[in-house]
């Protein structure tokens, strides 16, 4: 066995192995509420109080999901549907704790796919998906590890050469959730600078076809319940986000929407155009996103982990994750802490908002804006990558 080789499994042998401790760690840490094989009615307070929350263990109960019924048919959910059609297969072994099991094994799969996957494409940083904590926090928090594995296949299938079979990745991973749409714009760009229109326009019409037949029977039998995720969004109040200060705090829903829609059309046009004139597409949905999350009305913490998958496959340095990580890490126990005061309605909750929630928030962005100016002026070597930088 060559040494190259033999390096490759360790590298592969520390990763499955902290993958799988930031995920049982995770599991663990939660198991203390499912094991009781329900959730309580004061979850959220509790589980803050703790830093034990989970989408996942709370929407079992808010969603009605031990009731089984068809999801977006029969019973509203918030997500796009291949996330409601997950989260009702996981449920349909009654109780709470086979759910819940179901649900971190696949997770847990899932974060083991895309670390194989980023090894490929990335492989000088894929161990940071492995090997920095945030997995901890965020693994079992949401289902966002779905959808990251969805986007990450659809990427290595587009870098195969596979149109047909990326579209249609990247159509579930799209509608998993929202967040791989970034990758699209850039691919039209790349496949038109390239002269390749037809694989351009096959993987048009591949994703036109599954995205009609992921979302049109739900469409047609409940309109409504399927337009909960776009009206929900929508009208979402303006929460821990850029706008949460005293100078603009209180601006309508409408014109946060607005501004945000603005600046992130303005990005990704300016990001087009530089990916035409030769521009990574990695590079660019990174830089995308980036921007999307600093102007967004909403940003929930595990929105990190989707960023870090994004600055990994964007080859970002490694100080960029670390430094993600950190901040993903305090972004959670601040959110949670936050949380757990509002819920109990403590006295200390004015003092530590204006003392301490500001300032999380401000290393968030900070963070954010160190990170990307980070990666946009990092020395690239040019043995690396035949597109220029952006």
């Amino acid at each position: 066995m060559s040494s190259s080789s033999e390096g490759a499994g360790l590298k592969h042998g520390v990763s499955v192995a902290a993958i799988t401790v930031w995920m049982g760690w995770a599991f663990q840490h939660l198991w203390s509420v499912v094991s009781s094989g329900h959730v309580p009615q004061a979850y959220i307070s509790e589980s803050a109080q703790h830093l034990a929350y989970s989408d996942i263990i709370a929407l079992y109960r808010t969603r009605f999901l031990y009731q089984h019924t068809l999801p977006y048919i029969h019973n509203r959910i918030e997500y796009p549907v291949i996330m409601g059609l997950f989260m009702w297969l996981a449920s349909l072994p009654h109780g709470l704790l086979p759910y819940f099991i179901i649900t971190a094994v696949v997770l847990y799969a899932m974060a083991l796919i895309t670390y194989f996957i980023l090894h490929r494409l990335v492989p000088t940083k894929a161990v940071y998906w492995a090997v920095l904590p945030i997995l901890v926090v965020y693994g079992l928090l949401n289902w966002d590890l779905l959808g990251i594995a969805f986007m990450v296949i659809a990427w290595r299938s587009y870098q195969a050469q596979h149109w047909r079979r990326s579209a249609i990745w990247f159509s579930v991973a799209v509608f998993t959730k929202l967040f791989p749409v970034f990758f699209l714009p850039f691919i039209a760009a790349e496949l038109w600078r390239q002269g390749r229109t037809q694989q351009l326009f096959r993987m048009v019409w591949a994703f036109l076809a599954a995205s009609l037949a992921i979302n049109v029977p739900f469409m047609v039998a409940n309109f409504p319940n399927w337009a909960l995720f776009y009206t929900f969004n929508a009208g979402r109040a303006l929460g821990a986000d850029i706008y949460s200060n005293r100078w603009i705090h209180g601006i309508p829903i409408s014109s946060a929407n607005l501004f945000s829609l603005l600046v992130t059309v303005m990005a990704v046009a300016w990001l087009v155009v530089r990916v035409y004139q030769g521009g990574r597409v990695v590079e660019a949905t990174a830089y995308a996103f980036t921007i999307f999350l600093f102007v967004n009305k909403v940003y929930s913490p595990q929105y990190t982990l989707w960023l870090m998958a994004f600055a990994v496959l964007a080859d970002w340095p490694g100080w960029t994750l670390l430094l993600l990580t950190i901040s993903g890490i305090a972004d959670y126990l601040n959110s949670f802490t936050e949380i757990h005061l509002i819920y109990t309605q403590s006295t200390a909750l004015s003092w530590y908002t204006g003392h301490i929630f500001n300032l999380g928030l401000l290393f968030r962005y900070t963070a954010l804006v160190v990170a990307g100016l980070g990666a946009r002026f990092a020395p690239t070597p040019p043995s690396r990558y035949t597109a220029s930088r952006l």
